[in-house]
């Protein structure tokens, strides 16, 4: 009876708690046409227990012990290829070549138009220099010719 009396007074009532709270993550990276894709799921857990004397007292002085708990699991990782992204630069970059051949060959044009005009002109000139010079080399009626003189006389 003694040792069932002392077990009954170092008894003690313990309810234990169980918190748990679970994140999951998930981030999406797009580097140039590659896509990755991580998800990481965080779990922080608090087990605890609440000791309290078991002595029908009220308002009794209790303790509690508790312990915390991180984990990190990565759930998902992939890397893929966006095949659509892939194909707009593409298109792009194709058209922007497009623009470039196509500015290329108006200049072209410009200059070979440009340079025409300048033969043109050129030709013009000198029609004009050469009949200025017969103008100027022509002579009135009854005037002689002009000689060019030789040096030593």
């Amino acid at each position: 009876m003694l040792f069932s009396l002392c077990f009954s007074i170092g008894h003690a009532q313990e309810n234990k708690t169980i918190k748990e709270e679970t994140t999951v993550k998930r981030v999406v990276k797009k580097e140039g046409s590659t896509v990755v894709v991580q998800e990481v799921e965080a779990t922080t857990s608090e087990k605890g227990a609440v000791i309290v004397a078991d002595n029908e007292e009220e308002n009794q002085v209790f303790s509690e012990k508790s312990a915390v708990e991180d984990k990190e699991k990565v759930v998902v990782d992939e890397t893929a290829l966006d095949e659509k992204n892939e194909a707009m630069i593409a298109a792009r970059k194709k058209a922007q070549e497009e623009e470039l051949k196509r500015s290329i060959e108006e200049a072209k044009a410009k200059a070979a138009a440009q340079r025409k005009k300048l033969e043109e002109q050129e030709a013009a000139r000198l029609k004009a220099v050469e009949e200025n010079k017969k103008q100027l080399e022509k002579r009135g009626k009854g005037v002689g010719k002009l000689t060019k003189k030789k040096k030593g006389n």
